[in-house]
């Protein structure tokens, strides 16, 4: 039977892309750089293998004799330094494992937005990531996803006391997607077999901003809750007052100002695939968690 490989699997969107194709009777391969954190899949019936992202030979091993890979670029810790030199260590050992197997398809997970160059703060890691996996004969799918509804979690504990922290104009609407529908459609894509490289740029059912994830967490909490709108240009002194490198903090304000100028835009806008999850089912979910 063929294998699949997952990364991220301890994460968001690995982890519903592996538990989807489990329960489709596809065997899996997670590949983690902590096996102990990746445990719980043993118990579903996945393999785990310690894979270092960065290390080749790790990668060798981890996609040897499989079928198709679901890869991404981990997040990096927020003390970071050096961000854009250490993701550059882990797309080489990418490309290098890649071409060095016979892994027949990958779905690298990517961002709206990865089409340019500058402009968009962390996402210009994925552009770079693309550039590069494009050289690879072995064809990949770019799955470009929108803004996670799930980056909402942080503000909530201060929306059940009624207020919503947002650095982005609280009219403002952009597009929106839940971790899920992008697990969901990264397991759907990963069994299919292209024969080139392209892009599937993924988003929610609609657009929507901070004065509309206030109105669903109001009627959720039952409580009045108001978007409170943090100046823009504050963006990074507040990243690196909780911790972040001043690198990563800036490259986060870089994100914030695409995001509001609309640079983090689809490059095909009209044959975006949209997911089902709506904003007020994945904020019940994030607030039954709390």
């Amino acid at each position: 039977m063929a294998e699949y490989v997952v990364a991220g699997a301890t994460g968001h969107v690995g982890s519903v892309v592996a538990q989807a194709l489990l329960d489709s009777g596809r065997k899996v391969r997670v590949i983690a750089r902590d096996p102990h954190k990746a445990e719980r899949w043993k118990k579903r019936g996945a393999h785990v293998g310690q894979v270092d992202l960065s290390n080749v030979h790790d990668l060798l091993n981890g996609l040897r004799g499989t079928e198709a890979a679901f890869l991404l670029l981990p997040s990096f810790p927020p003390n970071t330094t050096g961000v854009r030199g250490k993701a550059k260590k882990i797309i080489d050992a990418l490309v290098h494992a890649i071409s060095g197997t016979d892994v027949k398809h990958v779905v690298f997970l990517s961002s709206v937005g990865a089409q340019h160059a500058d402009g968009t703060g962390p996402v210009v890691l994925l552009h770079d990531a693309e550039q590069e996996l494009r050289t690879l004969k072995t064809p990949v799918t770019f799955l470009r996803a929108c803004y996670f509804m799930e980056n909402w979690g942080p503000a909530l504990p201060d929306a059940k006391e009624g207020l919503l922290n947002t650095f982005l104009p609280a009219e403002l609407k952009w597009n929106h997607i839940s971790t899920h529908d992008v697990g969901q459609t990264a397991a759907r894509l990963v069994l299919e077999h292209p024969k080139a490289h392209r892009v599937v740029e993924l988003s929610g059912p609609e657009e929507v901003g901070p004065a509309d994830v206030a109105r669903v967490l109001s009627k959720l909490l039952e409580t009045e809750v108001e978007p409170l709108e943090e100046p823009l240009d504050q963006v990074a002194e507040a990243f690196t007052g909780m911790g972040f490198s001043p690198e990563l903090a800036q490259m986060y304000q870089g994100l914030y100002q695409g995001i509001a100028s609309k640079r983090l835009s689809f490059e095909h806008p009209e044959s975006v695939v949209r997911g089902k999850d709506t904003l007020e089912q994945t904020l019940q979910a994030m607030l039954a968690k709390l």
